[in-house]
C-alpha cells in the first residue's frame, strides 16, 4: 500500500570542517555507531546488515520516548545520499517517519542536509503539528551539531557527555536497588554437558526452559559469543509474549554467561534496563555438576519487584529443572513434558 504524502516536514543543513568520505563513512556507513556521537540514542542495542540492508535498535536517551528500530530504505552512496525509517517504537499518532540525508561537497568542507518526513494523525497528531515541526529541527538541530564536532575533532559533543555522565550516575544509583532471585541445581552430568545447554545452546533454550515454548536467533545472529542475540517466545503466539536476550558474557573456560534482556513484549512491569541473569556452571566430580542460575531485576514501579519475587523464583526454578532434566536425558522440556515429570523434582 503506497504511504500518504507526508504532513509534517522539517530540514536543518549544516557545514562541516572535513573531506566528503570521512563525513559519509561516520553518517552512513558506520550507520550502526550513532551511539558514538548522537546525543539522543545511549547506544545501539543491535546492528546488522551494511549499505541498503543496515538496521540498527536504538536505545533511545530522551525520557518518555520508546526505543526505535531503523532500517535503511534508499542507498546511493555514489551521490552520498541515504534515507533510512523508523519503523519500530513511533508514537501511535505517528503514521511514518523517514530521515533523508544528503552530502554535498564544498571544497575540502561538506555540506550536511538532512531532511524529515512524517506523517501525523488523530487528534492529537493534528493538533500537535505546529509544536512537533519546532522539535523535529530542534532534534536535527542537535544531530547536525553533534556529527560535526566528532567529525572535526574525534570526540563527542559536549551534549552527549554531558547525558551520558547523567546516565551512568543513575545507572550507579539504580544498581543499589535491584532485587536477585537466585536457584542452585545439582545435575548428575559433566560440567561440559550442562555448558553444552546453557552456552553453546544459547538459541536453543526452548529446549531445556518449560516456560519458553520456542525460541531462536535473533536476525543476523547464529553464533554464541558477545553480542549474541536470541528471541525468546513465551506463549505459542509469537507476536504476544517475547524476550529479546544478549550475550554481554560468554566464558566457556569458566562455563559463565552473562545475558542481558534488550527488548520484551508482554512483560510490562519488568524493567529491562536494569534486568539480567548470570549462570555457573561449576564442577562437583567427573559426573556432577552444580547449576547456579541468578536473576537481577528492578521493576516499574520499584515497589511491585518484592510482589514478583515468588514467581519469578518458580520460573527459575522450573528452568533449572527443565536443565537438569534436558542434560540428562536429551528430550525437550515441554509445559506437556514438565507437568509429566515435575513430581521428579518435588
Amino acid at each position: 500500500m503506497e504511504r500518504k504524502e507526508p504532513n509534517l516536514q522539517a530540514s536543518y543543513e549544516i557545514e562541516i570542517d572535513a573531506p566528503i568520505e570521512t563525513v559519509w563513512n561516520a553518517l552512513a556507513v558506520d550507520y550502526g555507531g550513532i551511539g558514538k556521537w548522537a546525543s539522543g540514542v545511549n547506544h545501539v542495542v543491535e546492528f546488522s546488515g551494511e549499505g541498503g540492508d543496515a538496521k540498527r535498535f536504538c536505545s533511545i536517551s530522551a525520557a518518555g520516548f520508546n526505543d526505535t528500530r531503523e532500517r535503511v530504505i534508499k542507498w546511493e552512496p555514489e551521490n552520498y545520499y541515504f534515507e533510512y525509517e523508523l519503523y519500530e517504537g513511533l508514537p501511535g499518532f505517528v503514521r511514518y517517519s523517514i530521515n533523508k540525508d544528503k552530502l554535498t561537497p564544498k571544497g575540502d568542507k561538506t555540506i550536511w542536509t538532512s531532511y524529515n518526513d512524517m506523517r501525523v494523525g488523530g487528534f492529537m497528531g493534528l493538533t500537535m503539528k505546529w509544536m512537533m515541526r519546532k522539535q523535529l529541527t530542534k532534534v536535527l538541530q542537535n544531530k547536525a551539531e553533534e556529527l560535526k564536532h566528532f567529525v572535526e575533532t574525534g570526540e563527542p559533543h559536549p551534549r552527549k557527555v554531558e547525558i551520558m555522565g547523567k546516565k551512568v550516575s543513575k545507572d550507579t544509583k539504580m544498581r543499589k536497588k535491584i532485587a536477585v532471585v537466585e536457584v542452585e541445581q545439582k545435575i548428575d552430568t559433566p560440567v561440559e554437558r550442562v555448558w553444552e545447554i546453557i552456552g553453546e545452546g544459547f538459541a536453543d533454550v526452548a529446549d531445556s526452559n518449560p516456560n519458553c515454548p520456542y525460541s531462536e536467533w535473533s536476525s543476523g545472529h547464529n553464533e554464541p559469543k558477545v553480542g549474541a542475540m536470541r528471541i525468546m517466545y513465551m506463549t505459542n503466539n509469537r507476536e504476544k509474549k517475547y524476550f529479546v536476550d544478549k550475550i554481554a558474557k560468554y566464558d566457556p573456560e569458566n562455563h559463565h554467561i552473562t545475558i542481558e534482556i534488550v527488548d520484551k513484549k508482554g512483560f510490562g512491569n519488568l524493567n529491562i534496563d536494569y534486568s539480567w541473569v548470570n549462570m555457573d556452571a561449576t564442577k562437583i566430580s567427573n559426573n556432577k555438576t552444580l547449576l547456579k542460575i541468578r536473576f537481577n531485576y528492578l521493576t516499574r514501579p520499584r515497589f511491585f519487584k518484592s510482589l514478583a519475587k515468588a514467581p519469578m523464583r518458580k520460573a527459575f526454578q522450573r528452568y533449572a529443572h527443565g536443565i537438569d532434566y534436558h542434560a540428562k536425558t536429551g528430550e525437550k522440556v515441554t509445559e506437556q513434558k514438565w507437568k509429566k515429570i515435575r513430581h521428579l523434582y518435588k
